[in-house]
C-alpha cells in the first residue's frame, strides 16, 4: 500500500505553531491496508475525563488552512493536581464538511500506529526533569481488533493522566506511523523508552503538536 498524507506539527514549548507538508510513505500489504490518499490531519483533540467522576475537559490543536501558511492554535490544557484523568486522543480532518474523524482508521491500523505523550511528563516516553503530570497507556492493539503481528502493544488513543505538582509547562502529543518493512514490524515494545532516551525512531510522524500545560 502506498500512503499519501499531510502532517500536522505543533511548535516549541509554550508556543503552538503549525507547518504542513506533503509526505509519501510505503506501508505493508494486508488486512489493515486502506486508501489514505490526500488524507489531512488538521485537528488533534484531547478529552480529559476525571476517573472519580466529573465533566470532561476538551482541548484541541487546530490548523485553520491545512497546508497553507497560517499557524495552528492550541488550547491551554488546564488540569488539577492530585486528580486522575482518562485521556482520549482523537484525530480529525476538519477542513472538509462534514468533518472527517480519522481516529477509526488509526484504530483499524493499531499495529502500525503509536501515540506518544511527552513534554513535562513522567511516563514511558519522557524523561523530563520537571514533571507536572504522569502518563500511562490505557489501551493495547487488541482493543481495536485482532493482534496479528508481534506483541500486543499500546496504541495511545486512551491513556491515564494524573496531575502531580502545580506549575506550567508543555504537553506534547506525537502520532507516529510504523508500518511493516520487508515483513518486519517497526512497532516494538522499546519505542517509548527509545524516545525518552533521545534515540531516533523508525517510521514517520503523522502529527506532532504542543500545548501549554497548566496544573493547579
Amino acid at each position: 500500500m502506498q500512503r499519501h498524507c499531510k502532517k500536522i506539527f505543533g511548535g516549541a514549548a509554550l508556543v503552538a505553531a503549525l507547518v504542513a507538508a506533503a509526505c509519501e510513505e510505503h506501508g505493508h500489504d494486508g488486512d489493515h491496508d486502506h486508501d489514505h490518499e490526500n488524507e489531512v490531519i488538521s485537528r488533534v483533540e484531547l478529552t480529559f475525563t476525571p476517573t472519580a467522576g466529573g465533566a470532561p475537559l476538551v482541548f484541541a490543536f487546530d490548523d485553520p488552512d491545512g497546508d497553507g501558511g497560517a499557524s495552528g492554535t492550541a488550547d491551554r490544557v488546564e488540569l488539577a493536581a492530585g486528580v486522575e484523568y482518562t485521556l482520549a486522543v482523537r484525530f480529525q480532518n476538519s477542513l472538509v464538511q462534514p468533518p472527517e474523524d480519522l481516529t477509526g482508521e488509526i484504530e483499524a491500523e493499531a499495529e502500525d500506529h503509536m501515540v506518544f505523550v511527552v513534554g513535562d511528563v513522567a511516563g514511558p516516553g519522557s524523561s523530563a526533569p520537571t514533571t507536572l503530570v504522569t502518563h500511562a497507556y490505557a489501551d493495547v492493539e487488541s482493543d481495536y481488533g485482532a493482534n496479528a503481528v508481534g506483541e500486543d502493544l499500546p496504541v495511545g488513543l486512551v491513556n491515564t493522566i494524573t496531575g502531580n505538582a502545580a506549575g506550567t509547562g508543555e504537553l506534547r502529543v506525537i502520532l507516529r506511523h510504523l508500518p511493516e518493512v520487508n515483513g518486519q514490524p517497526q512497532k516494538t515494545g522499546e519505542l517509548a523508552a527509545d524516545l525518552a532516551a533521545g534515540r531516533d525512531l523508525p517510521g514517520s510522524v503523522d502529527a506532532d503538536v504542543s500545548f501549554v500545560l497548566a496544573v493547579s
